[in-house]
Protein backbone atom coordinates (compact mmCIF):
# COMPACT_ATOMS: atom_id res chain seq x y z
CA UNK A 1 0.00 0.00 0.00
CA UNK A 2 1.49 3.24 -0.93
CA UNK A 3 2.13 6.17 1.74
CA UNK A 4 -0.73 8.22 0.31
CA UNK A 5 -3.19 5.46 0.90
CA UNK A 6 -2.05 5.00 4.51
CA UNK A 7 -2.06 8.79 5.05
CA UNK A 8 -5.94 8.86 3.51
CA UNK A 9 -6.99 5.56 5.26
CA UNK A 10 -5.70 6.60 8.73
CA UNK A 11 -8.16 9.95 8.69
CA UNK A 12 -11.17 8.55 6.37
CA UNK A 13 -12.62 5.60 6.10
CA UNK A 14 -12.79 5.63 2.37
CA UNK A 15 -13.20 2.22 0.36
CA UNK A 16 -9.60 1.14 -1.91
CA UNK A 17 -11.41 1.48 -5.03
CA UNK A 18 -12.12 5.44 -4.44
CA UNK A 19 -8.52 5.64 -3.59
CA UNK A 20 -7.23 3.95 -6.72
CA UNK A 21 -9.47 6.60 -8.73
CA UNK A 22 -7.99 9.78 -6.69
CA UNK A 23 -4.30 8.36 -7.64
CA UNK A 24 -5.07 8.00 -10.92
CA UNK A 25 -5.93 11.85 -10.89
CA UNK A 26 -2.58 12.97 -10.11
CA UNK A 27 -0.14 14.10 -12.18
CA UNK A 28 3.52 13.72 -11.02
CA UNK A 29 5.83 16.72 -10.74
CA UNK A 30 9.32 17.08 -9.95
CA UNK A 31 10.61 20.35 -8.21
CA UNK A 32 14.75 21.24 -8.17
CA UNK A 33 16.24 23.21 -4.89
CA UNK A 34 14.25 26.58 -4.83
CA UNK A 35 11.76 25.41 -7.24
CA UNK A 36 8.24 27.05 -6.20
CA UNK A 37 5.10 25.12 -5.42
CA UNK A 38 2.56 27.29 -4.95
CA UNK A 39 3.02 31.20 -5.02
CA UNK A 40 2.21 34.00 -2.93
CA UNK A 41 -0.89 35.38 -5.16
CA UNK A 42 -1.56 32.48 -6.84
CA UNK A 43 -5.05 31.54 -7.40
CA UNK A 44 -5.28 28.31 -9.46
CA UNK A 45 -5.22 26.15 -6.29
CA UNK A 46 -3.59 22.52 -5.54
CA UNK A 47 -3.27 20.23 -3.71
CA UNK A 48 -0.04 17.68 -3.30
CA UNK A 49 1.39 15.05 -1.39
CA UNK A 50 4.59 15.62 -0.70
CA UNK A 51 6.71 11.85 -1.93
CA UNK A 52 10.31 13.12 -1.12
CA UNK A 53 11.92 16.12 0.13
CA UNK A 54 11.07 19.01 2.22
CA UNK A 55 9.01 22.35 1.39
CA UNK A 56 9.29 25.57 3.34
CA UNK A 57 5.98 27.46 3.83
CA UNK A 58 6.90 31.11 4.06
CA UNK A 59 5.24 34.43 3.81
CA UNK A 60 6.58 38.06 2.95
CA UNK A 61 7.49 39.89 5.73
CA UNK A 62 7.06 43.81 5.53
CA UNK A 63 10.94 44.28 5.79
CA UNK A 64 10.99 42.15 2.05
CA UNK A 65 12.64 38.80 4.11
CA UNK A 66 10.56 36.08 3.92
CA UNK A 67 9.12 34.72 7.32
CA UNK A 68 8.74 31.21 7.60
CA UNK A 69 5.87 29.56 8.88
CA UNK A 70 6.28 25.73 8.39
CA UNK A 71 7.96 23.02 6.35
CA UNK A 72 6.48 19.79 4.94
CA UNK A 73 8.08 16.72 5.25
CA UNK A 74 7.84 13.34 3.04
CA UNK A 75 4.59 12.05 3.65
CA UNK A 76 2.94 15.25 4.31
CA UNK A 77 0.26 16.91 2.32
CA UNK A 78 0.69 20.46 0.80
CA UNK A 79 -2.40 23.09 -0.03
CA UNK A 80 -2.58 26.76 0.45
CA UNK A 81 -5.29 25.80 2.80
CA UNK A 82 -7.15 29.22 3.70
CA UNK A 83 -6.95 30.55 0.35
CA UNK A 84 -8.31 27.56 -1.37
CA UNK A 85 -11.07 27.54 1.10
CA UNK A 86 -12.26 30.94 0.74
CA UNK A 87 -10.97 31.15 -3.11
CA UNK A 88 -8.91 33.87 -2.93
CA UNK A 89 -5.23 34.52 -3.64
CA UNK A 90 -2.84 32.72 -1.72
CA UNK A 91 -1.03 34.49 0.81
CA UNK A 92 1.60 31.77 1.42
CA UNK A 93 4.06 30.51 -0.97
CA UNK A 94 5.79 27.28 -0.53
CA UNK A 95 9.09 26.37 -1.73
CA UNK A 96 11.47 23.16 -2.26
CA UNK A 97 14.04 23.36 0.17
CA UNK A 98 15.63 20.50 -1.80
CA UNK A 99 14.75 18.35 -4.34
CA UNK A 100 11.43 16.93 -4.14
CA UNK A 101 8.89 14.58 -6.03
CA UNK A 102 5.25 15.27 -5.67
CA UNK A 103 1.49 14.08 -6.20
CA UNK A 104 -0.43 17.42 -7.21
CA UNK A 105 -4.10 17.65 -8.37
CA UNK A 106 -6.11 20.81 -8.65
CA UNK A 107 -8.28 21.44 -5.55
CA UNK A 108 -11.59 21.65 -7.49
CA UNK A 109 -11.23 18.00 -7.75
CA UNK A 110 -12.52 17.71 -4.04
CA UNK A 111 -16.13 18.80 -5.26
CA UNK A 112 -15.91 15.72 -7.40
CA UNK A 113 -14.43 13.32 -4.95
CA UNK A 114 -17.15 14.82 -2.34
CA UNK A 115 -19.72 14.10 -5.03
CA UNK A 116 -18.76 10.24 -5.19
CA UNK A 117 -17.90 9.27 -1.58
CA UNK A 118 -18.85 11.56 1.61
CA UNK A 119 -15.39 10.56 3.47
CA UNK A 120 -13.72 12.60 1.39
CA UNK A 121 -15.83 15.52 3.12
CA UNK A 122 -14.33 14.21 6.65
CA UNK A 123 -10.73 13.49 5.04
CA UNK A 124 -11.12 17.14 3.97
CA UNK A 125 -11.96 17.69 7.63
CA UNK A 126 -9.16 16.24 9.40
CA UNK A 127 -6.64 18.02 7.57
CA UNK A 128 -8.18 20.73 8.08
CA UNK A 129 -8.24 20.53 11.67
CA UNK A 130 -4.84 19.19 11.75
CA UNK A 131 -3.64 22.50 10.06
CA UNK A 132 -5.11 24.66 12.62
CA UNK A 133 -4.06 23.05 15.63
CA UNK A 134 -0.02 23.04 13.94
CA UNK A 135 -0.87 26.95 13.74
CA UNK A 136 -1.92 27.72 17.02
CA UNK A 137 0.79 25.29 18.39
CA UNK A 138 3.10 27.56 16.88
CA UNK A 139 1.35 30.51 17.57
CA UNK A 140 1.61 29.65 21.44
CA UNK A 141 5.44 28.51 21.42
CA UNK A 142 6.23 31.89 19.99
CA UNK A 143 4.94 33.66 22.49
CA UNK A 144 4.98 31.18 25.06
CA UNK A 145 8.45 29.33 25.41
CA UNK A 146 11.77 30.05 25.44
CA UNK A 147 13.83 30.00 21.95
CA UNK A 148 16.05 26.91 23.50
CA UNK A 149 12.82 25.62 24.29
CA UNK A 150 11.68 25.87 20.77
CA UNK A 151 14.66 24.46 19.37
CA UNK A 152 14.08 21.37 21.89
CA UNK A 153 10.64 20.60 20.81
CA UNK A 154 11.97 21.25 16.91
CA UNK A 155 14.43 18.54 17.91
CA UNK A 156 11.34 16.29 19.00
CA UNK A 157 8.61 16.81 16.92
CA UNK A 158 10.27 17.45 13.35
CA UNK A 159 11.70 14.40 11.47
CA UNK A 160 14.92 13.93 11.41
CA UNK A 161 15.18 14.82 8.13
CA UNK A 162 15.15 18.92 9.60
CA UNK A 163 18.82 18.54 9.75
CA UNK A 164 19.24 19.07 5.75
CA UNK A 165 16.98 22.74 6.29
CA UNK A 166 19.49 25.43 5.92
CA UNK A 167 20.67 27.04 8.98
CA UNK A 168 19.19 30.45 8.04
CA UNK A 169 15.50 28.49 7.27
CA UNK A 170 15.39 27.02 10.78
CA UNK A 171 16.45 30.25 12.40
CA UNK A 172 14.04 32.38 10.74
CA UNK A 173 11.19 28.94 11.50
CA UNK A 174 12.40 30.06 15.16
CA UNK A 175 12.07 33.48 15.22
CA UNK A 176 16.01 33.65 16.32
CA UNK A 177 19.02 34.63 14.41
CA UNK A 178 21.17 32.44 12.58
CA UNK A 179 24.11 33.13 15.16
CA UNK A 180 21.91 31.87 18.22
CA UNK A 181 20.69 29.11 16.30
CA UNK A 182 24.18 27.48 15.59
CA UNK A 183 24.89 28.33 19.46
CA UNK A 184 21.80 26.22 20.68
CA UNK A 185 22.51 23.83 18.06
CA UNK A 186 26.12 23.24 19.29
CA UNK A 187 25.09 23.23 22.67
CA UNK A 188 22.59 20.48 21.93
CA UNK A 189 25.08 18.17 20.60
CA UNK A 190 27.34 18.63 23.17
CA UNK A 191 24.43 16.96 25.43
CA UNK A 192 23.10 14.54 22.62
CA UNK A 193 26.75 13.87 20.72
CA UNK A 194 25.68 12.01 17.34
CA UNK A 195 27.02 8.19 17.56
CA UNK A 196 30.05 7.03 16.41
CA UNK A 197 30.83 4.15 13.93
CA UNK A 198 32.07 1.20 15.67
CA UNK A 199 36.29 0.65 15.74
CA UNK A 200 37.47 -1.89 13.95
Amino acid sequence: MSSLSNYILQRADLPLEEIEWFEAQAEHRLLTKGEVFCRVGQSDHELGFLESGILQVFTPGSDGRNIVLDFIFRGGMALALDAAVKGVPSEVGMQAVIPCAMWVWPYRLRQEAAARHPEWNTLALRMTEETFSRKQQRYLALRQRTARERFADMDKELPADWRLIPQHLLAAYLDITPQYFSRLKHEAERLDPPPTAPSE
